[in-house]
């Protein structure tokens, strides 16, 4: 069984492998969004998901690591380890200590911010091709690229409160407030947007008209949900 999911939670997504253990899938593979699936023993494994410091690959050392844990590596995504241990084995947790949990955190929430600005740099990119060079998919690809960076910047938000929940067991010093998220909302209105642009040749003006009318009316309804309403 194939899946298609796009997460930039790592938390949700590790829930998500271990519903689907669960429900006696496991997971065998990965490529860019598509989660491959085989038949198991309701409940057989436990997943968690690890970052590693190499692109695509992970140290002998760690390797040895996880064999001598009886902890198999099931995929290398980009930095992302995808790691499985037998249920019956006992528990299976990373970090075990709100040190190593923050230091874990942090270290994503580093690549995310590289991840963000390099997002941003393209849509200026893609913007300037569309208002100086006269290129309209650049304004398509934007929205597109836009869409994508809000999906990060949650991932952002939702990164700053899980340190700061963190801090909080470790010093016991509350907080106030939580991170502001973009509306999901937003970054639909801005794929219809990149879709009525990339669809100029292929569909009637009249869709096109729809596509912009839905499109602006997600883009307000997110902006409301976004800048008037706080999580």
């Amino acid at each position: 069984m194939i899946k298609y999911r796009l997460y930039f939670d790592k938390d949700a997504e590790t829930e998500w492998l271990n519903q689907m253990a669960a429900d006696g899938w496991a997971m065998k593979r990965f490529f860019a969004g598509f989660y491959s699936f085989e038949k198991c023993e309701k409940g057989e494994y436990v997943y968690q998901i690890d970052f590693g410091d190499r692109l695509f690959a992970v140290s002998s050392d760690y390797r040895e690591l996880m064999q001598d844990a009886g902890i198999e590596i099931v995929q290398i995504w980009s930095y992302w380890v995808i790691l499985r241990k037998k249920a019956s084995e006992g528990k299976f947790e990373l970090y075990t200590d709100v040190e190593s949990s923050i230091e874990h955190y942090k270290k994503i929430r580093r690549m995310f911010k590289v991840v963000t600005i390099a997002e941003m740099l393209c849509i200026f990119i893609e913007l300037y091709c569309g208002a100086v060079e006269g290129i309209p998919m650049g304004y398509a690809f934007a929205l597109l690229l836009g869409a994508f960076l809000a999906g990060l910047l949650n991932a952002l938000m939702r990164l700053n409160d899980t340190i700061a929940e963190l801090d909080v067991r470790l010093t016991g010093i509350e907080r106030s407030g939580r991170y502001r998220n973009i509306s999901v909302c937003m970054a639909a209105g801005m794929l219809m947007s990149a879709c009525s642009i990339l669809l100029t040749d292929v569909v009637s003006l009249g869709l096109r008209h729809t596509i912009q009318i839905i499109a602006i009316i997600l883009l307000a309804v997110g902006l409301f949900q976004t800048f008037a309403c706080r999580k």
